[in-house]
């Protein structure tokens, strides 16, 4: 790459971010030294920022093995805070800079094998769990974890109801235990192979095992492992003695209070609902949806935070290369200098004088060139980038059960365009199903909370309009709808195209807290008014202040 254009590009990358470079580390671990001290300390949140700015620094100095671990540990914070997709993808990236040959990984390959069996079966692929669960057993490095593995494993094959094959590994499990060493995971096995023989066959008298098992547990203050038997319990008396599942359920709810367990307090309330008088249910069942709410709000905020995280260390990344960028621009500024300079020596001073006018005259126009070049990307880099990474971002947040193949597809549309901007092509498929593009354009911006209605968008309006202005209209109404969904506070949406008088109507309204009483044109809207009047268009404005948001746009059609 031309090194000016390289030192441009840098700039323009600069042009969108607002926050200053991190400083380079003084060591090569210290960003890694300081993730280890925040992962100790119980900050996983800053633990994940250094850990992404150390795999950074490795990557430049193509250390494969402390990237690996640096990933396991970014994904292993991932899945502890409930952002399951996210660790999977990141763990399934770390896989290939561990050497699977080397002693020294079997630690961290094992940790990474356990995450993705632990991440697949919160996801419900259980048959997947299982085969991680097989390659973390290949890597383990002592019984402990074996025994957690395997454990893990027969809850897999508990979750798809093969009991027998989930009975076989406690057996096995419960054999390879020594209960005097390992009285806690003793009493896990215990209490796992009496629940799955009951699951298997609730004649089963699976009472004594499950009391022995939760007596062990309270002697060694095993909370977890109390948590978990009281649950079992409950399951058990359910269909016997409703009053002894009763009070399990209680006991297990407290406990899961008391280790601050949302998950495991959601479970004690669904067997409270299901047992409890009819008062009693109702109250707790608002309970149940307060901290189902809750922990859904907290887990979706972890996953954009995660994201956005990944996004400024990357973002401290490119700046750190443009700095070392610049340096070297420098260096070959006074080279080029020192020859100019040279060249003056040997040459007549009317000819030196007429170059370095000339120079100043070139130097001058380039400048502006580059000045009015920057400005120009910088619009398009938020037109076509931000707000359609901005779409990708919102129809993620409002859409349950999301395509991830569909949103893949969705950043590498965003990607190409990107990589047009240079080449000034940003029609893409303007011209093809248009209205398919303004239908999925705008869904991505509805949600539970904001409904968006569309009239007017069909083939034979489309079909009227040229293809240049229908890319200028896609972006006016991408500019609107983030617009909306920052500012707006709005829960209905309306949009309105129509053709009258050889002229292409459209018309948003929303129901939110308006505009104020003088329109302040922001980055967003002064783009919206320069697209418009770039295509003869014209702009109003209805209603400014209070409830809701009038605009009107209209441009003219050559061929009516």
């Amino acid at each position: 790459m031309n090194l000016k254009l390289f030192l441009f590009c840098s700039l323009l990358l600069a042009v969108s971010c607002k926050k200053e470079i991190t400083e380079p580390p003084k060591t090569d671990t210290e960003f890694y030294d300081k993730a280890y001290d925040f992962l100790s300390a119980g900050e996983k949140d800053s633990a994940f920022f250094y850990f992404n700015l150390a795999k950074n620094i490795f990557v430049q100095q193509n250390d494969s093995a402390r990237i690996g671990n640096s990933l396991v540990n970014m994904a292993i914070i991932q899945a502890e805070n409930g952002d399951y997709y996210g660790s999977q993808e990141v763990s399934l990236s770390a896989i290939k800079y561990l050497n699977k040959k080397e002693q020294k990984l079997q630690p961290v390959l094992y940790s990474n094998y356990n995450n993705l069996g632990i991440v697949s079966k919160n996801l419900r692929d259980y048959h997947k769990a299982i085969s991680f669960f097989d390659q973390a057993i290949l890597f383990a490095t002592s019984t402990a974890e074996i025994n957690t593995s395997l454990n893990n494993k027969a809850n897999s094959y508990r979750f798809l109801k093969q009991y027998a094959a989930a009975i076989k590994i406690f057996e096995l499990n419960l054999k390879n235990i020594d209960p005097v060493k390992d009285p806690k995971g003793y009493a896990r096995a215990v209490d796992n192979l009496a629940y799955i023989k009951f699951l298997q066959n609730p004649a089963y008298n699976a009472e004594s095992d499950l009391f022995r098992a939760l007596k062990i547990k309270i002697n060694e203050k095993d909370w977890w492992g109390q948590n978990a038997s009281h649950s079992h319990l409950s399951d058990y008396f359910a269909s016997k003695e409703m009053a002894r599942s009763l009070y399990h359920a209680h006991q297990m709810y407290g406990i899961a209070k008391k280790i601050k367990s949302p998950d495991d307090q959601l479970e004690a309330l669904r067997k409270l609902v299901d047992l409890e008088s009819p008062v009693l249910s109702k109250k707790y069942y608002k309970v149940y949806v307060h901290l189902d709410d809750s922990l859904k709000n907290a887990r979706s905020k972890a996953k954009n935070q995660f994201a956005l995280i990944r996004f400024d260390a990357e973002k401290n990344r490119v700046n750190f290369l443009k700095a070392e960028a610049k340096n070297i621009e420098n260096r070959y500024q006074i080279l080029q200098r020192n020859i100019a300079l040279g060249a003056v020596f040997f040459a007549l001073v009317i000819a030196a004088f007429w170059v370095r006018k000339r120079r100043d005259r070139l130097k001058k126009e380039k400048d502006l060139e580059v000045k009015n070049t920057a400005l120009r990307y910088s619009k398009k880099v938020h037109d076509v980038v931000s707000n359609g990474i901005y779409q990708v971002m919102s129809e993620i947040e409002n859409t349950a059960g999301i395509d991830k193949e569909r949103v893949l597809d969705k950043l590498e549309l965003v990607y190409e365009k990107s990589r047009d901007i240079s080449y000034e092509n940003l029609t893409g498929n303007a011209d093809v199903d248009f209205k398919r593009q303004i239908a999925a354009l705008t869904k991505s911006f509805s949600s539970d909370r904001v409904k968006t209605i569309i009239i007017g968008n069909d083939e034979v309006l489309w079909s009227q309009v040229p293809p240049v202005l229908k890319t200028e209209i896609a972006l006016i109404l991408q500019e609107l709808l983030v617009n909306s969904k920052k500012h707006s506070q709005a829960h209905k949406i309306l949009l309105k195209f129509e053709i009258s008088q050889k002229s292409l109507i459209m018309a948003y309204s929303d129901d939110g807290i308006g505009l104020g009483h003088t329109v302040t044109k922001n980055n967003g809207l002064q783009n919206v008014e320069t697209r418009i009047f770039s295509q003869k268009g014209n702009l109003n404005f209805g209603t400014t202040s209070g409830k809701g948001c009038d605009i009107h746009i209209s441009f003219p059609l050559k061929n009516g």
